[in-house]
């Protein structure tokens, strides 16, 4: 009678062991942030890259509602003056990508290819850090992407991304 309830006892651990783990979700990189759009790659706002380099970019678009479509916009900065962005401000659209379910958890994979010069015959001025003696003001060009997102009841919500050329 004993070694028959140990062997049950044995069974329903083994059992219940199986159900418990079998129930937990795969571990993803998700961010715990409340923020709609979440750049997980690069790991930053703000990067540096090479002039003509490209830069991959991962997010992750988690709102209440049903995502519509992300989009993609830059503007190069060479005053490093520019504040308070918004998308109507950039030149140029690089990414736009629509979804065709309702969901409201998307996950986005692109690139960005940085221009190699400012303009025409004109090169990007590389990252200068400054100087403490004489005191020299850091200085650089930059390209700012902001991504848009846009969900069906007509919200939308920004986030902006940095890049300072080395």
């Amino acid at each position: 009678m004993r070694f028959k309830n140990i062997l049950k006892f044995t069974i329903f651990s083994a059992l219940f062991t199986v159900l418990l783990f079998s129930c937990k979700k795969d571990d993803e990189d998700r961010p715990t942030s409340n923020e709609p759009i979440n750049i997980l790659s690069p790991d930053s706002t703000t990067i540096y890259a090479d002039a003509g380099s490209t830069v991959n970019l991962e997010l992750y678009l988690a709102i209440d509602k049903a995502i519509d479509t992300i989009r993609g916009a830059y503007l190069i900065d060479t005053s490093m003056m520019v504040q308070n962005l918004t998308f109507n401000d950039m030149d140029s659209v690089f990414f736009v990508q629509g979804f065709e379910d309702t969901s409201n958890v998307q996950s986005v994979t692109t690139s960005f290819t940085v221009p190699s010069q400012v303009a025409d015959s004109i090169p990007f001025k590389p990252y200068f850090s400054g100087s403490t003696t004489p005191y020299a003001p850091p200085s650089y060009d930059a390209i700012r992407i902001i991504f848009k997102l846009e969900a069906q009841d007509n919200s939308s919500y920004e986030k902006q991304l940095k890049i300072i050329i080395n």
